[in-house]
């Protein structure tokens, strides 16, 4: 018993050194990408921004449950985030590495320097290290990736309806848009809208697929682990 309880005292207090650690390196990503645009508010109008600012405060919380977890003995859900949230931005955050890598930072559509680099590979690895190592599995539906379509919808109207309402308020360079593929009125908008949500829902899809499989949701897994 004794042994069991300390195993579990260093797991949590591993947990929450991972999760100070990530958070870390968030803020300092952050904050020097933040200022490579012209204000905040401009900032906080892209899909990166607004992830990395989801990711910081959703591990700060996660970080106070693990310190409450370590003080009062809580099991469970309250040393982790709510599956059904954390799990697609974790999806969504990833994107936003990839949306930069591969089309933002190619075509000068962001900023590019070292900070900014640091921000994306951090917005892509510290997800996908506080999900595959420290968060609860199997907790999750298919229907949930569905209903975390609500964000990018939301997103997508509000870059639409922010060009109506300041017109005149580029968000980086001559860039109007949040996403700036997702452009409205242009030939290939409607391609690039279809493709923007293939990727959200589709990564959300795979990404339950994995936490059952992680789980051992599946029969054969349970065999095999048995």
């Amino acid at each position: 018993m004794y042994n069991n309880g300390a195993m579990l005292l260093r797991n949590r207090l591993a947990t929450l050194l991972i999760r100070i650690a990530i958070l870390t390196l968030y803020i300092v990503g952050f904050s020097g990408y933040v200022v490579e645009y012209p204000s905040f508010w401009t900032a906080i109008s892209t899909w990166d921004v607004q992830l990395g600012a989801a990711m910081m405060v959703m591990l700060a919380l996660e970080i106070i449950y693990t310190l409450i977890d370590l003080r009062h003995g809580i099991h469970g859900a309250a040393a982790g985030p709510h599956m059904r949230i954390a799990l697609p931005l974790t999806v969504f955050a990833f994107l936003s590495g990839v949306f930069y890598f591969a089309s933002l930072l190619p075509a000068g559509d962001a900023p590019d320097n070292g900070s900014a680099i640091f921000f994306h590979v951090m917005i892509m690895v510290g997800p996908m290290i506080d999900w595959l190592a420290l968060d609860e599995k199997g907790t999750v539906k298919y229907s949930d990736a569905f209903f975390a379509q609500i964000y990018p919808i939301l997103f997508l109207l509000y870059g639409y309806f922010r060009t109506l309402i300041w017109p005149g308020s580029p968000i980086y360079g001559q860039q109007m848009y949040p996403l700036p593929f997702l452009a409205f009125g242009q030939p290939e908008s409607a391609g690039y809208i279809i493709a923007f949500f293939a990727c959200t829902l589709g990564g959300c899809v795979v990404a339950v697929f994995l936490n059952k499989l992680a789980a051992g949701h599946f029969g054969f897994l349970r065999q095999r682990w048995d």
